[in-house]
C-alpha cells in the first residue's frame, strides 16, 4: 500500500459519514463528493468508461454429432443371406449393392410365367383380337412383378449416401422377412443433438432458430436450432418407403436422434463443407460441445461488475473534474461480468472501481 494510504481512506470515510449525517443519501439524486487527495493519482485506481454495449451469456453442453435422421432398410422377404459386406460410416454411390439374398425360390414361379407370357404374346399376335392383346399384357405384368421380386433381393443404395449404422449379419444367415440391414443417410445431413431437458422450464429455452456455437476439436462453428420436441418443425420425407414395396423404411434408425426427444442442431452447406474439411474425423468421434446463449441484452449501458457496490444501496464512484463522487444508480441484471445500468449514469461517463 503507497504512504499515506490509510490516512487517506479514513479521511475519506469521515468526509463521507459527514455527508451522510447531513442527508446527502438515498434516492437516485443523492451526491456524494470524494475528493481526490494529495498524492493520490488516477493510476492509484482503474476507470471505466460508460457505453452502450451487447451482453450475452450462455453454457457448453456436451452433444453427439452424426447423422440424426436416417432410411434404415430391410429384407423384403426371408431368404438366405448371399452377399453382404458394410461398416459404418462407409461412404455408397446410387446403385451401389449393400446385401444380396438367395432368390433361386422364385426361379421356377418366374421360367413358368415366362412360358405363359410367351405363349400369350404369340396367341395375341394370331388372333389379333382386343381379348387376346389384354391377356397378354396381363401375363407379361405378372412376370414383371415377379422380376421385380427377384430385383428386390439385390438391396442397392437408392441413393449417394453414408452408412450411419450397419446390422452385424453373417454371410450364409438366413433372415426373416423385415430384417434390418442398415440405415443409410445424406452425406450433407449432418447434425449435432443434445438430449433434451426434462423440466419444462429448462426445455423452454430452446427456441427454434436460435443460433448456437458448435465447437470441436478446438474449432467454432456456427449452427442453428431446427427442431425442438413436440414442436413438428422437422420433416424428413423419405422417398422410399414400404409404400413403393422396394424398401421398408422408418423415418429414424436405430443411432439416429429422435426428433421427439432431443434438441438437433443443423448447419449451413457452407458451414458443415468448412467443418468437415478442417475437422475429418467429425463424425467418426461423434460428439461436439454446443454454446446455447441463455441471456442477452442489447444496446444498454453497462459497467464491469466490480465499479458497482451494494451496500445499503447500490452506487458507483463517478469522477468529476478529478474527484471520485459516489452516486446512486439503478442497475439490472449481470450478465458475464457486467452489470447493466438503469438510471443514475449517461453514456460516456468515467466511474472508477469501487472504492478501496
Amino acid at each position: 500500500m503507497k504512504k499515506g494510504r490509510i490516512e487517506r481512506i479514513t479521511a475519506a470515510l469521515l468526509s463521507l459519514g459527514l455527508a451522510l449525517s447531513s442527508g446527502c443519501s438515498g434516492g437516485l439524486e443523492g451526491e456524494i463528493e470524494i475528493p481526490i487527495y494529495e498524492g493520490v493519482q488516477h493510476e492509484d485506481y482503474r476507470t471505466y468508461e460508460v457505453g452502450r454495449m451487447n451482453l450475452s451469456s450462455g453454457e457448453n453442453i456436451g452433444a453427439s454429432l452424426g447423422y440424426a435422421l436416417s432410411d434404415s432398410l430391410y429384407t423384403p422377404a426371408g431368404a438366405n443371406l448371399v452377399s453382404y459386406k458394410l461398416s459404418r460410416l462407409q461412404e455408397l454411390k446410387e446403385g451401389d449393392v449393400i446385401a444380396v439374398l438367395d432368390s433361386s425360390a422364385l426361379d421356377y414361379t418366374y421360367r413358368r410365367q415366362e412360358i405363359l407370357t410367351q405363349a400369350a404374346y404369340e396367341n395375341s399376335q394370331a388372333l389379333g383380337t382386343e381379348a387376346a392383346k389384354l391377356e397378354y399384357e396381363y401375363e407379361k405384368a405378372v412376370l414383371d412383378s415377379i422380376q421385380y421380386q427377384i430385383d428386390s433381393y439385390t438391396i442397392r443404395a437408392p441413393y449417394d449416401c453414408v452408412v450411419s449404422d450397419a446390422a452385424p449379419l453373417t454371410v450364409g444367415e438366413e433372415l426373416e422377412e423385415g430384417t434390418y440391414i442398415c440405415s443409410i443417410a445424406h452425406p450433407d445431413e449432418i447434425y449435432a443433438y443434445i438430449g433434451a431437458p426434462s423440466k419444462k422450464e429448462e426445455e423452454d429455452k430452446y427456441r427454434l432458430g436460435a443460433k448456437v456455437s458448435v465447437t470441436l476439436t478446438g474449432n467454432t462453428y456456427e449452427g442453428r436450432i431446427v427442431s425442438v420436441p413436440n414442436s413438428g418443425a422437422y420433416k424428413f420425407d423419405l422417398k422410399y418407403s414400404k409404400e413403393n414395396m422396394l424398401f421398408e423404411s422408418a423415418k429414424t434408425g436405430p443411432v439416429a436422434a429422435d426428433s421427439s426427444k432431443n434438441v438437433i442442431i443443423g448447419f449451413e452447406p457452407d458451414v458443415l463443407e468448412k467443418m468437415l474439411e478442417e475437422t475429418p474425423n467429425a463424425v467418426v468421434a461423434g460428439w461436439a460441445t454446443v454454446n446455447y446463449t441463455t441471456s442477452e441484452m442489447n444496446n444498454v449501458l453497462a459497467v464491469p461488475m466490480g465499479a458497482v457496490s451494494n451496500r445499503e444501496n447500490t452506487y458507483v464512484y463517478l469522477i468529476k473534474n478529478g474527484d471520485r463522487i459516489q452516486t446512486p444508480v439503478s442497475v439490472g441484471g449481470t450478465v458475464d461480468g457486467y452489470t447493466v445500468i438503469v438510471a443514475g449514469l449517461n453514456e460516456g461517463d468515467l466511474i472508477s472501481e469501487s472504492f478501496k
